[in-house]
């Protein structure tokens, strides 16, 4: 699901410490769990599985209020 983690972390800059910058086995991996993400989103939508935007958005609204909801997992069939 693509909202199963989001990822706000800032990106290190080009004079970051290299202990800090991604290595290219990192970057493979890295990008092989996105390819797989977006997978498994695609599988969901083809089966017409979904979260509404209005859940998207109290989801998004909520990070970091004192009443946090839980992530909107699709669940809502295609009409």
């Amino acid at each position: 699901m693509i909202l199963r983690i989001v990822d706000t972390a800032p990106l290190p800059a080009d004079d970051a410490p290299a202990a800090r910058r991604e290595t290219e086995a990192d970057r493979q991996r890295r990008l092989a769990w996105e390819a797989e993400m977006i997978a498994e989103a695609r599988a969901e939508l083809d089966a017409g599985l979904y979260a509404t935007s209005a859940e998207v958005k109290a989801w998004i609204d909520s990070i970091g209020t004192d009443h946090q909801l839980p992530v909107p997992y699709p669940r809502h069939p295609r009409r």
